[in-house]
């Protein structure tokens, strides 16, 4: 089984079926009594690596990759399907500056009231939403200088600078050139590695990595081994948005 989102958390398996059999062996913290639902849940393995579970009535079961982030903000949500939200951080500090604005999976849906995403005034208030990202299609940098003269940071005719976030499927959602439905939580970031460490998945036994990064907020990224990164390189690529507002830690 490919999964570049299961891959970047040490969740290889050679189906999905036996991943989350394995899952709910492990134990998996669940809500059954959410009105739609059959099922809302997660399996969050000691490593910070988590399996989300949604499953609505007469469905099967919806299976997601997340990260358990070390990294929190103040924010404001607003959930518009099962998983996809629009996700606002603000500064942790008596200003409250806007940082970043992006479409995400959130892993505890049931947290936030779910409206259109052109509603306004919906949103749900989190005091310590987690933040994290998983590693999808990323590029390493040595450095700052290195990062600049690469090709990669040129978007057009914009050259990118070590802080940025994109969010296309939020952009799309704004122009109406896309449906909700159609929204994905990939975002484009190029951010500084500030630390990293490897840690195991203990229901698969394999190593991950997780830093934490600084792009136009801070965030927990997982990636795979085979993307060595150290402190001080430049990451640049695709991620995987996700949030979570610490329904599952308690």
């Amino acid at each position: 089984m490919e999964s570049p989102q299961l891959h970047s958390l040490g969740f290889d398996a050679e189906d999905l079926e036996s991943l989350t059999s394995a899952a709910f062996s492990a134990g998996v913290r669940g809500i059954d009594q959410v009105p739609g639902f059959a099922l809302i849940g997660t399996y969050t393995d000691p490593s910070g690596a988590r399996l989300a579970f949604v499953q609505r009535d007469g469905h099967p079961i919806d299976t997601a990759a997340t990260l358990k982030s070390d990294v929190s903000y103040r924010a404001q949500v607003l959930r518009f399907s099962d998983h996809m939200a629009r996700v606002t951080l603000y500064a942790n500090d008596a200003e409250g500056e806007q940082l970043a604005q992006y479409l995400a999976l959130v892993d505890d849906p049931v947290c936030y009231e779910q409206h259109d995403p052109s509603a306004d005034g919906h949103d749900s208030l989190i005091d310590a939403l987690q933040v994290g990202m998983l590693a999808l299609d990323v590029a390493v940098f040595d450095d700052e200088e290195t990062f600049l003269a690469s090709d990669e940071a040129r978007i057009g005719n914009v050259l990118l600078d070590t802080h940025a976030l994109m969010s296309p499927s939020l952009m799309a959602l704004f122009a109406g050139s896309i449906s909700p439905d159609e929204a994905t939580p990939n975002v484009l970031m190029s951010a500084v590695v500030d630390a990293v460490e490897v840690r195991r998945n203990a229901l698969t036994g394999i190593d991950f990595q997780y830093a934490t990064v600084t792009s136009e907020a801070t965030f927990g990224v997982a990636l795979p081994l085979d993307t060595p990164v150290e402190a001080g390189n430049i990451i640049f690529g695709t991620f995987q948005a996700g949030a979570s507002s610490g329904l599952w830690d308690a």
